[in-house]
């Protein structure tokens, strides 16, 4: 603008570049991937120090970013997972803490349906005895 302000959405405004906020997002990755007291997205985003509204506004401005956010959870996840089979962690704390970063119970809905062709004497015969009851 004429008066020395940025435009809404200049590049120069912003103040992460997509290839910076990678490398953050990759170094919380490898720790939450190789450390074992990390158990939530929160600890691996306090071990880059920046701040948690950043790293949440950066992943969802760029998809590459918020797949690396994925890939942090899912190493959270296996560590809790295992750390509740393994009874290093309790395993009811386990599972809801599971629950809460996202897994869910494998759901299996099955059909069975059976159907029988009815003659169109039958048909009439139903029909006759829904009206009766009415």
């Amino acid at each position: 603008m004429s008066d020395g302000r940025f435009k809404k959405g200049n590049r120069d405004a912003e103040k992460w570049s997509l290839k910076d906020a990678e490398k953050i997002f990759l170094i919380a990755l490898d720790f939450a991937q190789d450390n074992d007291e990390c158990l939530c997205v929160e600890d691996a985003i306090y071990h880059t120090k920046i701040p948690y509204s950043t790293f949440y506004n950066l992943a969802k401005k760029h998809s590459v970013l918020e797949d690396i956010k994925k890939d942090i959870n899912r190493a959270v996840l296996r560590r809790i997972n295992k750390g509740g089979l393994l009874a290093e962690f309790n395993p009811a704390m386990s599972i809801w803490r599971l629950k809460q970063l996202g897994e869910q119970d494998k759901q299996v809905i099955e059909q069975n349906t059976t159907t029988t062709e009815l003659t169109p004497e039958e048909r009439l015969d139903r029909i006759k005895k829904l009206k009766n009851k009415l």
